[in-house]
């Protein structure tokens, strides 16, 4: 049969002994440090995904900023545009007008000179007639 005797409660209360010193010296240290990295690594995980969204957030800022400036270019461009097409056909109607004008000033004026030449001509021919009447009947 078996017999307890004094040295199994000697070594029992050794092995007590060491698991509380163990314990406290060693383990526990070793826990707290494990806990205090675990903790740690979450707040850096935490801190890295703060910062991810953080980026994210300013990236779509930033992409909406940029598409609200190309659509502004773009309607500055189309008004632009506009305007510079109103330009050009303003120009070209002032440009039509002017050139309008003077093409009636020069057939005014052609005008003016084939009447006079024609009144000089008529002179003339008159002249002639009479200078040809002159030279035939005499």
């Amino acid at each position: 049969m078996l017999s307890i005797n004094g040295n199994v409660i000697i070594v029992f209360l050794i092995v007590w002994i060491l698991v509380f010193v163990l314990t406290k010296v060693f383990f526990n240290p070793v826990r707290r440090v494990r806990d205090k990295r675990r903790q740690e690594v979450q707040a850096n995980k935490e801190a890295y995904e703060d910062a991810v969204a953080s980026q994210q957030k300013g990236i779509q800022e930033i992409e909406l900023a940029i598409k609200q400036a190309k659509a502004a270019a773009e309607s500055a461009k189309e008004t632009l545009r506009a305007e510079g097409l109103k330009e050009k056909n303003r120009m070209l109607a002032e440009i039509s007008a002017e050139y309008k004008g003077q093409v009636e000033k020069a057939r005014a004026d052609l005008d003016r000179t084939i009447k006079d030449l024609k009144e000089k001509l008529e002179a003339e021919t008159s002249a002639l007639a009479g200078n040809i009447e002159k030279k035939f009947l005499s």
